[in-house]
């Protein structure tokens, strides 16, 4: 893959990952759902919902003040 962002350390297998995106545009080429690892889908839905991303704190998240509705 000629722009892979990460690989394999045991395979040399590249891949590309994207970071989460509320609007769930997560996915590289065209509209389609992302695939998300059974484990990290509580947290991915809770991301969705506005939580912060783990490993994050409440204060690195986006400011929602200004926006409507809040």
């Amino acid at each position: 893959m000629f722009d892979a962002n990460f690989y394999d350390v045991q395979t040399d297998e590249e891949f590309w990952v994207s970071g989460p995106k509320r609007d769930r545009t997560d996915t590289r080429y065209g509209p389609s759902d992302p695939e998300i690892e059974p484990e990290a889908l509580d947290a991915y839905s809770a991301f969705l919902e506005g939580a912060p991303l783990p490993g994050r704190t409440a204060d690195l998240a986006p400011s929602r003040a200004g926006l409507p509705g809040s």
